[in-house]
């Protein structure tokens, strides 16, 4: 038995002495699985120092390694081959109610370029930034990636890559997707506010523009 300040203590100590950034990002994406309340207390305690790992820059580096240290799922991932199904897959989520979404579709993380499903670092580490600065509850939030393929011969070439590994959709395939994917979150998540996060600037600028009127939404990457 032992208080949660005792906890969050050994947990700090267990941080410092992993022995660089990434390790470190593994370690808190670890102790997030286990136990959100103290994930979070630990982040807002050393807010300052442990944002850099929790978001930019490591993210990036995790994210480039994603599927090679992948450990646990989080969030959700919506594809060509379950987009007829999205009410069921929102449906299953254990979460009552959601009032956040954030989505990425990998093409163009941070200045890292296409990196597929393994964007889903960037959604989940914002989710992050919402709850430990913003105050948001964890459990209304919802970091989700849309895996619509990649053009990155690394990632297509790579055995341990766990999105699709098919070329992006592009052109009336990638709106039609996208109009179910809004429509879906609409129909479920009502009241919900939906993030773009770091979609190529083409992609970008065409959701604000046609969903502007349809959703609550926004994207922080031209918008902030």
């Amino acid at each position: 038995i032992g208080s949660l300040d005792t906890q969050v203590a050994r947990s700090y100590q267990a941080y410092l002495r992993k022995g660089d950034d990434l390790e470190k990002y593994i370690y808190l994406r670890g102790l997030q699985d286990r136990s959100e309340v103290l994930y979070y207390r630990l982040l807002i305690e050393h807010i300052e120092e442990m944002l850099p790992i929790v978001y930019t820059p490591t993210v990036g580096q995790a994210c480039v390694k994603g599927s090679h240290i992948q450990r646990r799922y989080r969030g959700i991932y919506i594809t060509p081959e379950n987009i007829a199904n999205i009410d069921q897959v929102l449906g299953n989520l254990s979460q009552p109610m959601v009032n956040l979404v954030v989505v990425t579709d990998g093409e163009r993380i941070l200045g890292l370029g296409d990196l597929g499903a393994d964007g889903m670092g960037i959604p989940i580490g914002k989710v992050a930034l919402y709850v430990a600065a913003g105050g948001i509850h964890p459990a209304v939030t919802l970091p989700m990636c849309i895996d619509v393929g990649t053009n990155s011969p690394r990632l297509l070439e790579d055995p341990m890559y766990m999105g699709r590994r098919h070329p992006r959709l592009t052109g009336p395939a990638y709106e039609e997707f996208i109009e179910k994917f809004v429509l879906g979150i609409r129909r479920n998540f009502p009241g919900a506010l939906l993030q773009w996060e770091d979609f190529a600037k083409h992609n970008a600028f065409r959701n604000l523009t046609r969903y502007r009127d349809r959703i609550l939404s926004f994207n922080d990457d031209i918008q902030g």
